[in-house]
Parts: C-alpha cells; structure tokens; sequence
C-alpha cells in the first residue's frame, strides 16, 4: 500500500503517523511464510499495536483542541479498529491465520479510515480555514 498525495491529511503531524503506519503495514503484508517469521510478525504487530493507540490519542487531541464535530463517531471507529487488531491477535488459532486477517484488516483500515474517514476532518478543516 503506497503512500502517495491523495493520503495526507494536511496536518504534518497525522501525515507523518500515518506514513510509518502504512511502513509498518507494509512490513506485516510483505510477509510471506508466517510459520517461519512468527518473531517478526510479532514484533511488527507489537509496535503495530502500540503506535496505532499513540496515533489515535493524537488524532483525538486535534479534534478536540479544533472543536470537531465528527469527534464522537471518529472515536467509535478507533475503538472499533483497535477491538479488531486485539481480536485477530487473540482468537487467531496460527500465524498463517493471523497473517491473512491482518492482510485483510490493515488494506480495509486504511482504504476506509485514512482515505475516507480521516479526509472528512480534513475537509471540515479545510472549510474553517484550520487548513489550506
């Protein structure tokens, strides 16, 4: 999943998370034998895990700190998105499986949250005048 113009947000900070999200993404689908990279697997979904909880905080405090409307359905789809990464890891029954719904999940999240959901905030700042 390439990062190209179309994914910025307009605010440095998001832009700059959501480009190591789309690196890390990419490490977990470039796997290709999840039996034999279960340590990397493991570790990718770790810090994996860990920024997309720091990234959302961070999405969260812009929202709050331009008073946007959205806040309140933008927050249920990443604690929906974080409920999904916690489940695929825990009722996952091999790394083969878990890998395929990674696969699945991240091409999902990011296809919908970044390129739709994230560019409604972006549209709305852009009509306040937050952004250019």
């Amino acid at each position: 999943m390439p990062w190209t113009p179309e994914c910025k947000s307009g605010f440095d900070e998001i832009d700059s998370q959501h480009r190591l999200l789309f690196a890390i993404s990419n490490e977990l689908l470039d796997i290709e034998n999840p039996a034999k990279q279960q340590d990397e697997i493991k570790y990718l979904l770790h810090h994996l895990v860990d920024y997309v909880e720091k990234h959302f905080r961070t999405e969260e405090e812009y929202f709050v700190k331009y008073s946007y409307p959205g806040i309140k359905e933008h927050k249920v789809r990443h604690a929906e998105i974080s409920n999904q990464i916690r489940e695929a890891v825990t009722l996952s029954k091999s790394m083969t499986q878990l890998k395929e719904q990674l696969d699945t999940m991240l091409d999902k999240w990011i296809r919908i949250h970044v390129l739709i959901e994230d560019k409604k905030f972006s549209a709305w700042a852009v009509s306040k005048g937050i952004i250019k």
